[in-house]
């Protein structure tokens, strides 16, 4: 009897194991689990509009010559001249244009460039030995500059919304020396007594190069505040034809004779600054941030 008990017990307990798995076979299969989508990365490129303020500090000594030379034109035997004292001031500056990020660290960018407020002077000095005669004329005028240029920066990285960058540029600069004037003073063995003029407004059209460095900050999501160093090399200035005091107030009491007989034209060898620009770049087209990957479905039996 017991015996059979035995075996009715183990008969039911083989019957509920065969139930059970018979009835997990009936469960619905687990869904097919898709793989993830790939992660998409930013899209980098766009136009952007940029603005800049700075100031230019003059970054070399001038060189100038007068043209034609007076101790040529006067054919003085045993003269020397020279320049001396000669400076520009520092100028403002402002600047406008258009660019595109071509991808996440190279961009470009064209500007044009306006600055003003560089003032000029220089002494000039003519010793004459075998006459006895000196002259000394100081030069004043203003400096302003049209500048055009063609740029491409290289960003090295972003750390915690800043971005250092590197960059060039070539381009064209269109100097113009105006208000120019000549206080001077003349002296012989029979006369001495003050002397001067003034240059008609001269300009010249140079080739310039840049070498930038500076800052980007992520202000917004499509505004960047930039502060930028500049070194520029644009070129060159020169006034206009020269006009000396006559002395008999005729023609407004100017001539073109009481300087030599020759329209004068001063001239530098080269312009250079060092300039420190505040600007803003605004990104036309907002860069999409990427959308979350999407978790696969877990189910669990």
């Amino acid at each position: 009897m017991a015996s059979l008990k035995a075996l009715t017990l183990a008969s039911v307990a083989v019957l509920a194991l065969a139930s059970s798995a018979f009835a997990a076979d009936l469960l619905p299969p687990p869904p097919n689990l898709e793989p993830l989508p790939p992660a998409q990365s930013p899209d980098f490129s766009g136009w952007y509009l940029r603005g800049d303020i700075g100031l230019a500090a003059n970054a070399s000594s001038i060189s100038l010559k007068t043209s034609p030379d007076p101790i040529e034109a006067g054919g003085y035997v045993g003269a020397s001249e020279g320049f001396s004292n000669t400076s520009l001031s520092s100028s403002e500056l402002a600047d406008v244009g258009v660019g595109y990020q071509f991808n996440h660290w190279l961009r470009g960018d064209i500007t044009a460039e306006y600055r003003d407020g560089g003032h000029f002077q220089s002494l000039y000095t003519l010793n004459i030995p075998a006459s006895g005669t000196q002259y000394a004329n100081f030069y004043r005028g203003d400096v302003s500059s049209m500048i055009g240029m063609a740029n491409l920066y290289a960003d090295v990285g972003t750390w915690y919304g800043i971005t250092p960058f590197v960059g060039g540029g070539v381009g064209l600069a269109r100097n113009t020396l105006y208000g120019m004037t000549d206080t001077g003073q003349v002296y012989t063995p029979t006369f001495g007594g003050p002397s001067g003029g003034y240059f008609s407004n001269g300009s010249t059209t140079n080739f310039a190069w840049a070498l930038m460095a500076g800052l980007d900050f992520n202000i917004a999501p499509n505004l960047k505040l930039e502060l930028g160093y500049r070194y520029l090399n644009y070129g060159k200035v020169a006034s206009g034809p020269s006009s000396c005091l006559n002395g008999t107030g005729q023609g407004n009491g100017f001539s073109v004779a009481s300087c030599g007989g020759s329209n004068y034209t001063i001239a530098s060898d080269r312009l250079a600054s060092n300039d420190f620009k505040l600007g803003l770049i605004w990104m036309i087209n907002d860069v999409p941030a990427p959308p979350p990957p999407e978790l696969p479905l877990v189910r669990k039996y």
